[in-house]
């Protein structure tokens, strides 16, 4: 696949079919992301790849959290406000997606639209957290491009990580670990209309500056 292909062509997938994915093919996909660059070549990054029971277990979750004396809240801050003329276009989004998303069940983002695979970003604790996440974002970018290229879909999921201490309870290793985003990763369902709507992207007039 050209490059220029697999950039335009990646979207979000928002309905997965069930069909398991080869740990081969996560092994793959995981071995050209490795190639990212990152802060001084810090690699400070860490993937759990979830599957199987355990990510059954996270599903169940999902649908009835567990009640805690301290409401669970994720590790980094999520915005939730925008300047009007960046809300828009979150808005235009969500205009174009609401008539195909999916209802209750077993494809919503609670149970991460059906996918088989469930990718886990996250750092050690106590690391500065600004290149930390501008180093896991091209972390992600290069997982979510490596996957479209072998046909693969994904979707990046800020809701797979809202509960990090569920995620620290029962992945392994993850107690001194702090949650960054999660990715769906599977086969996309091409017959779903949610994966095929028009996406919409700003022209370049809007925010490159040419200097010279």
């Amino acid at each position: 696949m050209k490059f220029e292909t697999a950039i335009r062509g990646r979207r979000s997938i928002r309905r997965f079919r069930p069909d398991a994915l080869p740990h081969a093919v996560i092994r793959e996909i995981l071995d050209e992301a490795r190639w990212s660059p990152s802060w001084a070549n810090t690699q400070a990054w860490n993937i759990y790849v979830v599957t199987g029971e355990t990510l059954e277990r996270l599903k169940e979750t999902g649908k009835a959290p567990a009640p805690r004396e301290t409401p669970a809240g994720p590790d980094f801050g999520m915005p939730r406000e925008w300047p009007p003329h960046l809300a828009a276009r979150s808005a235009q989004l969500a205009h174009l997606r609401a008539a195909f998303a999916p209802g209750p069940g077993t494809t919503g983002p609670a149970q991460f639209f059906g996918a088989p695979c469930l990718l886990l970003f996250a750092a050690e604790q106590g690391l500065a957290s600004d290149y930390v996440l501008f180093d896991s974002g091209l972390l992600v970018q290069s997982v979510c491009l490596a996957a479209h290229a072998k046909g693969l879909g994904t979707c990046i999921m800020a809701m797979a990580v809202r509960d990090p201490d569920t995620l620290r309870e029962r992945l392994p290793h993850a107690a001194d670990k702090q949650f960054i985003v999660g990715v769906a990763l599977g086969y996309p369902d091409d017959e779903a209309e949610i994966n095929r709507f028009e996406r919409q992207r700003a022209q370049l007039e809007e925010f490159v500056t040419w200097a010279e």
